[in-house]
């Protein structure tokens, strides 16, 4: 939203221009803190600023539909293709190269590095505008998951952990390119244990060292651009509450994003009556842990959901239907959602409505794109809230 992040936009825009500065930008936060919306900004303004080429962007997510989005190899190849259809020059090097070697997209991470972007940016290397290429949310690609394995298994680290050590290799070449690598990613060890958390390599930005009333101010911006932005909303909310809402927040965009689709997700009637209980369920004994506010608030949403009008019968399929979004391999329509779980559509469906706030349902019934909106609510299911669930 205009007008938030003034400060870490513009270190970052700064840091791509610096021709001294480290070739590599490690913005990293834990799940919730707007990263993902700080880079699409940075993508943004990049492809419309004349003194910086945007060379490409490659955006991970363990919930997409496709397939490559969690696969770390995907990556490169990814952005050279997307510099070679602004760059002829790059393009035809990148050609070069690949006659040379034809199978590089099946080796090694390192290998893509140096064959796909190393060697075809030389003909770029008088440039005096840099190129930046951007990779978000690394945490959630794996290795090549079309046949097996998991996010979090040792394989999976240990080929983005290549990645990154290939590209600060890139970096310290003795030909310095005019080249920088925007990496975005939650703060996990097999991220952090790499050379891109030494400040000798790259430059780090980490979001929970941001001030914490600056990033209260942007949440309460954007908080107040929704709630007070008509009369009839005015004559309901106050300042007062919208600061509350932006307190409780502790931090993470991601609660004022959420807490405003369960106030406002069954209409404009009932937002007022959810916002005061929402305010009243989190008032007291909100910790200060950067996952607390926010397990809070998936507890809440999930406690309505089972309590709506007292139809404790459709807690199995909503369970159900919450398993199968986190063990597909690929985005599901509701028919095919009923297909596999043996329960017709308008219950589905049903259940699903009381998901709102935390699951994405597509309005055609044989679309693909039942997705949760945030990877953290499922690792809330997964990790913290078992327990709970269990009871």
């Amino acid at each position: 939203m205009k007008g938030t992040r003034v400060q870490v936009l513009s270190n970052i825009a700064s840091w791509s221009k610096d021709a001294q500065a480290p070739q590599i930008f490690w913005l990293t936060g834990h799940a919730g803190s707007g990263k993902s919306a700080i880079d699409c900004t940075v993508c943004s303004t990049a492809s419309e600023d004349p003194d910086i080429v945007l060379g490409g962007s490659f955006f991970c997510s363990r919930s997409a539909g496709s397939v490559a989005q969690r696969d770390v190899r995907c990556i490169i190849p990814t952005l050279a293709q997307l510099l070679a259809r602004q760059s002829p020059e790059f393009s035809f090097a990148l050609a070069a190269e690949l006659a040379r070697d034809p199978d590089v997209l099946h080796k090694q991470i390192k290998t893509q590095v140096e064959q796909l972007l190393q060697k075809p940016l030389l003909a770029l290397k008088d440039s005096r505008v840099p190129i930046m290429f951007v990779i978000d949310a690394l945490d959630e690609c794996g290795g090549q998951l079309t046949t097996g394995g998991s996010l979090n298994d040792p394989d999976s680290h240990s080929i983005v952990s290549a990645m990154l050590e290939a590209l600060v290799s890139f970096s310290r070449s003795p030909i310095k390119l005019p080249v920088k690598f925007f990496v975005i990613s939650r703060p996990e060890t097999h991220i952090r244990d790499t050379p891109l958390s030494d400040a000798a390599f790259s430059k780090v930005l980490q979001l929970h060292t941001v001030d914490k009333e600056q990033v209260t101010g942007d949440i309460q911006l954007c908080i107040s651009s929704q709630i007070l932005s008509t009369q009839r909303l005015r004559e309901w909310f106050t300042e007062d509450d919208v600061g509350m809402l932006a307190r409780l927040c502790d931090g993470l965009f991601i609660v004022a994003t959420t807490a405003l689709r369960y106030a406002f997700g069954s209409g404009m009637d009932r937002a007022s009556v959810r916002f005061k209980t929402l305010l009243n369920a989190t008032r007291d004994g909100l910790s200060t842990g950067a996952a607390a506010p926010l397990d809070r608030m998936y507890a809440l949403i999930m406690t309505d959901a089972v309590g709506v009008d007292e139809a404790v019968d459709d807690l199995p399929t909503m369970l159900q239907v919450l398993a199968a979004l986190l063990a597909a391999r690929m985005t599901l329509s509701v028919s095919a959602l009923a297909d596999l779980s043996g329960n017709p559509k308008d219950h589905l469906r049903a259940s699903l409505s009381r998901l709102h706030a935390v699951v994405h349902v597509p309005d055609n019934d044989g679309e693909p794109g039942l997705r949760t909106l945030h990877a953290s609510f499922g690792d809330y299911l997964v990790e913290r809230a078992a327990d709970k669930l269990s009871h």
